[in-house]
């Protein structure tokens, strides 16, 4: 085997183990201990964070993260995978930045100066718009790693008010800019979905004895989830300019039902946790929306116009 195949299987190799011996790798590879001193050697001028440990119990390790051996793109490849990476520039925080920060930071610099020069004309004339938004989100990173981990953990989330809560993070998501957090709140006994940037402390103290048992496939549904017996039926009246605005919004544009005169209707399930969400998205329509169904949101519209109106009497 050429020594660069078998330094990029070496590589592989030993990213497989938490730990290993020369002997052992010798023997896997098929070359002799002096060669595989030899190697290993070089991988670790080549970069790869390699510990020795000595004693009858020694052996070698592979310290922090894992190394990827070389691969190969083509041009639509490369192209593809830097504006993935680019199209999260507009986050002012990802549980990954410095990692993505880096990792595009490395691509573009082995990039040939020809593609260099066609990536950055089409910076010029591709962009992946998200509103940006100053809200600190301190804890993203925590909250997707006790995702990971199925971990139980203490936040203090502050809504309408400040209160310490027991979760279970099931994922993370983002829409329009925003992060958000699936999980089960022991508190309210139920499924919620908490906004990232609303956790202002966190603790892994919990009682993990708590911690539900969660298969595969409640974990792939576990995004906007919603309990039917719990669904409320939303129809909204809309304006042609009501439509226009609703239809920037990914949810909702999916139930306009459009008519010839460009007014339209929203017809659609929605979970009774969304209510206090639905009251001031319309309410800022103003007369380009009229909500009839749920009357729980209609009554509440009209409190806060009420409201509006003694606030603007005097």
């Amino acid at each position: 085997m050429h020594k660069a195949q078998r330094l990029i299987q070496l590589i592989m190799k030993v990213n497989e183990r938490k730990k290993f011996t020369i002997q052992e790798m010798a023997d896997e590879c098929g070359v002799s201990r002096r060669t595989m001193v030899r190697d290993l050697m070089e991988l670790s001028e080549l970069g790869v964070p390699l510990y020795s440990e000595a004693g009858p119990s020694g052996g070698y390790r592979v310290l922090r993260e894992k190394v990827l051996p070389p691969i190969s793109f083509t041009e639509h490849e490369a192209i593809a995978l830097f504006f993935a990476c680019q199209s999260l520039r507009n986050y002012k925080a990802l549980p990954f930045k410095n990692e993505a920060d880096a990792a595009l930071h490395k691509f573009f610099h082995y990039l040939s100066s020809e593609l260099k020069k066609k990536i950055e004309r089409m910076q010029q004339r591709l962009v992946f718009w998200v509103p940006p938004h100053e809200l600190e989100v301190p804890f993203l990173k925590e909250l997707l790693e006790a995702a990971l981990e199925q971990r139980v953990i203490t936040i203090i989330y502050e809504a309408s008010s400040r209160r310490e809560r027991m979760i279970q993070p099931l994922g993370i998501y983002t829409m329009n800019g925003l992060w958000y957090c699936q999980a089960y709140c022991f508190l309210a006994d139920d499924y919620r979905v908490f906004r990232v940037d609303r956790v202002k402390d966190f603790s892994h103290e919990a009682n993990q004895s708590m911690k539900l048992n969660t298969d595969e496939e409640h974990i792939q549904t576990w995004i906007m989830r919603m309990d039917e017996s719990e669904a409320l039926d939303l129809e909204v009246e809309l304006t042609p300019e009501g439509v226009r605005r609703c239809q920037s919004d990914l949810w909702l544009s999916r139930w306009i039902d459009l008519r010839e005169n460009g007014s339209g209707t929203i017809r659609t399930k929605m979970s009774a946790s969304y209510a206090p969400w639905a009251v001031h998205f319309f309410l800022g329509f103003g007369i380009e929306a009229n909500v009839k169904r749920p009357d729980v949101v209609r009554e509440q519209i009209q409190g806060k116009l009420r409201e509006l109106m003694r606030q603007y009497e005097c």
